[in-house]
């Protein structure tokens, strides 16, 4: 497809640049007549005309040669401003959806996932379930602040912290909610004590609303960048 689209562009090109040849087409013919029928002309009306023309012809083909690679470096420096100045508005917000995802981790909370489903690591049933610590999404997540304080204000930097960030949130939630809820289901939701189950059902609700708005707020700015920085998707983990 992408070279289909290349040559779209170059075919368009190539489209207006035809009038172009016809003007310089048309002034060349003109030029010879004048210059063949010189000894009609005076003087200073002949050489007026023959610079005119070969001035205006020159210019013509300059701008036939230049007007394209400037237009392009003209318009891609516009879409690099633009990005640079999208990633400077947004990164405050983005920075306080990594604040609140970090309230998440924080093992001294009681209002997460991670605090409901506490009881069953120590379960006879559950011995067997693999509860990934939220201390080793902690480490990462701490020297994803650190790289935090050093963005340099650009796009690139931007989707850079973007994507590390996606890639700590996807863990957390893959390996630290969806794969243990799994495991407790094929294990026996009947085991489960019920405290437990309203519990994560009401922490499971705060993350949901979190993942939710966290997004919305990746695929408006997916929009607007004009290209797929944020995930589009996070799976949720299933009810208990």
């Amino acid at each position: 497809m992408g070279i289909i689209h290349t040559g779209g562009v170059k075919k368009g090109k190539e489209s207006n640049l035809v009038p172009l040849a016809v003007i310089i087409a048309a002034l060349a013919g003109l030029l010879i007549s004048i210059v063949t029928a010189r000894a009609s002309f005076h003087v200073y009306l002949y050489y007026l005309s023959v610079i005119c023309l070969i001035v205006a012809i020159f210019s013509l083909l300059i701008y036939g040669f230049l007007a394209h690679p400037v237009y392009d470096f003209i318009k891609k420096r516009r879409v690099i401003r633009k990005h640079k100045n999208l990633a400077k508005k947004y990164f405050d917000e983005f920075k306080d959806f990594t604040e609140r995802f970090g309230e998440f981790i924080e093992s001294n909370r009681c209002d997460n996932i991670p605090y409901a489903l506490r009881d069953l690591n120590s379960s006879v049933e559950f011995r067997n379930i693999s509860f990934l610590s939220t201390q080793d999404i902690h480490n990462l997540f701490y020297h994803f602040k650190e790289r935090l304080k050093r963005f340099d204000r650009t796009k690139e930097d931007f989707t850079l912290l973007v994507k590390e960030f996606d890639t700590i949130l996807d863990m957390y939630n893959k390996f630290c909610l969806c794969k243990p809820v799994e495991e407790i289901r094929r294990t026996g939701r009947d085991n489960v004590k019920e405290h437990t189950k309203e519990e994560y059902k009401k922490y499971k609700g705060v993350y949901e609303r979190f993942i939710g708005e966290y997004t919305d707020f990746g695929k408006k700015l997916n929009k607007e960048f004009g290209e797929r920085i944020f995930r589009k998707y996070f799976e949720m983990p299933k009810e208990l």
